[in-house]
């Protein structure tokens, strides 16, 4: 097949949620299949993973995303959508899907539709793919927000996300829509009516399953932290959760890792040494080596968390909020761990710490499930098959 592949941002380096998925996809479907890859990018010195791209794709077309520009735009359409609109892009876009003959346009986030020309969007040849329903993920967002202004941009910004897509689905063709999560499925059915859905499930590598030795009482959270469902979760653990671990366990250190930290971040190192903000680091891997739990303290946030598959393909214990396992089947004492309250996951972690070997059972059950369930090639090549059967 020959597949247009549009993305909100670059995939690479794959160091959030997102970027991981849509990475993943790309360097499994590539290998059956040739991708002309199109994407904005927020800095210039994004540039230069094009060519690490290209390893995937026959072609790669980077565009500056225009966040200026898109100020002028804001009367009628959202600004997160807006500013990733590109006219270069969308010429480009259609000049290769008349000189390729391509078979398929894949839209990764619904932001990305305005770089799309009507005779795409009528062509019957237009894939969705929801990462998870955004607009309810803003609303959401701000009712935890306190600060009024702040509150109210985000309710304005999610109702016009809502309009926007309700007037462009009603306009166009689309063949398929997917979703990562069944809850995401039905709840955009009922929002914006029957379509064409298949479900393409958040996947992962698998890791090797290492013995665990003497704790080290390593805490850690992963995640993109300037993104503010992961500062809530991170502040939120930090000064409701992680104290009580250390009035028990006071040698026990909160290691948050994930790239842009915000200001409110980067200050917990300064009031509790024991509190590590990394940043962005050349490879996760050696933090996930020495942790003993990986903490998923989600209030906010939609779709299915790819943080909490990457925990478990690597053989980790995982204390997750109820939220940070939504979308997902895993259960509470089976292949995880849940909390309720800030109360009752610093006991589950205190625990954990001072009765290690006691949890391998739940640590072995998550690892096999990923492995099972959830690897990036097997849901890659259903979905590959699905499409291959839409063509027939």
């Amino acid at each position: 097949m020959k597949v247009i592949w549009i993305s909100s941002e670059c995939p690479y380096p794959a160091n959030t949620g997102g970027r991981i998925v849509v990475m993943k996809k790309l360097e499994y479907f590539s290998q059956n299949n040739e991708i002309y890859f199109f994407c904005v990018v927020d800095d210039d010195d994004e540039y230069k993973y094009r060519i690490d791209l290209l390893k995937y794709c026959k072609e790669v077309h980077l565009y500056k995303r225009n966040k200026g520009a898109a100020l002028f735009k804001l009367i009628k359409d959202p600004f997160i959508c807006v500013s990733r609109w590109v006219a270069s892009m969308k010429k480009d876009i259609d000049i290769c899907f008349e000189r390729e003959k391509v078979d398929w346009v894949i839209v990764e986030f619904p932001q990305m539709l305005g770089n799309i020309s009507c005779k795409i969007l009528n062509s019957n040849k237009l894939i969705i793919s929801q990462h998870n329903i955004e607009y309810a993920t803003l609303n959401n967002l701000a009712k935890s927000i306190t600060n009024p202004l702040k509150r109210a941009i985000y309710n304005v910004e999610a109702k016009r996300l809502y309009h926007f897509e309700k007037r462009y689905y009603r306009e166009m063709s689309v063949k398929l829509f997917t979703f990562v999560s069944i809850e995401d499925k039905a709840f955009f059915e009922k929002k914006f009516g029957k379509f064409n859905t298949l479900l393409v499930p958040v996947g992962t590598e698998m890791h090797e399953y290492k013995a665990y030795k003497d704790s080290s009482n390593i805490i850690s959270f992963f995640g993109k932290m300037s993104y503010l469902p992961n500062v809530e979760a991170a502040l939120w653990f930090s000064k409701q959760v992680f104290p009580l671990i250390q009035k028990k366990i006071p040698e026990s250190k909160f290691y948050i890792i994930g790239k842009d930290p915000s200001k409110e971040l980067v200050e917990l190192s300064g009031s509790n040494p024991n509190i590590v903000v990394t940043g962005t680091v050349d490879s996760i891997e050696d933090y996930y080596e020495h942790t003993d739990i990986v903490v998923i303290p989600l209030t906010h946030g939609g779709g299915v968390k790819v943080k909490v598959l990457e925990a478990l393909g690597h053989g980790k214990l995982v204390v997750s909020t109820i939220k940070g396992i939504e979308g997902t089947t895993f259960r509470n004492g089976k292949e995880l761990l849940t909390s309720a309250s800030a109360k009752e996951f610093a006991c589950v972690c205190i625990d954990i710490l001072q009765h290690l070997s006691c949890y391998e059972g739940v640590r072995r059950s998550g690892y096999e499930n990923v492995r099972e369930k959830f690897t990036w090639k097997t849901i890659v090549e259903k979905f590959e098959l699905e499409l291959n059967n839409l063509n027939l």
